[in-house]
């Protein structure tokens, strides 16, 4: 990755970008694995999937930035306001339901967390239009749904990873074409 007039203590090599990539993909793998709680309290659940959402797009922000961001220098951002960066960057923006996904986890979350209320419906309709069959959708209790938000939950963060890894391997193959083709114009 080109430095744009900035010091190389503002930007990552290829292979550094990569590596970071990798590891996002391995730490968000991990959350799921170990964070997201084996429990019967659909709130906790709730708190704990917002949570680890949360540090995927920050995660997708570092990746897809320009110049080299620390996990904590975005730490003054609201969680909305990381949402409407990592969108900048193109997350959800050729898919109608991750993104208001997403926001419908955040307004969840924000339920919980200053009203001690939780709306069943906003959570049942999240996962209903996130499931194979949305007609056939059915669920019973919050079992379910804390089994089907922790699917959806490991679905955002896979889906975020990917599509880091991606955009950084394509960006770097676009990269050397565009140097291959300067360089055969030269000669």
């Amino acid at each position: 990755m080109g430095n744009w007039g900035t010091g190389p203590e503002h930007w990552l090599s290829d292979e550094e970008r990569e590596r970071f990539a990798d590891e996002a993909f391995g730490e968000l793998e991990r959350l799921i694995k170990e964070q997201f709680p084996r429990t019967t309290n659909l709130e906790y659940a709730v708190l704990k999937a917002h949570l680890i959402v949360e540090y995927a797009i920050t995660e997708h922000i570092r990746g897809h930035s320009a110049v080299f961001v620390e996990h904590g220098n975005l730490k003054r951002f609201t969680f909305s306001q990381k949402l409407e960066i990592a969108y900048l960057q193109g997350f959800g923006a050729n898919d109608p339901v991750i993104f208001p996904t997403v926001e419908r986890l955040n307004k969840i979350r924000n339920q919980v967390a200053h009203s001690f209320v939780l709306d069943r419906t906003l959570v049942d309709e999240m996962l209903r239009v996130n499931s194979e069959g949305y007609d056939d959708f059915v669920i019973e209790n919050d079992r379910q749904r804390i089994k089907q938000l922790r699917w959806l939950c490991a679905y955002i963060c896979g889906r975020m990873a990917g599509e880091l890894q991606s955009h950084i391997i394509m960006e770097r193959k676009l990269r050397d074409a565009y140097i291959k083709e300067l360089d055969d114009a030269a000669s």
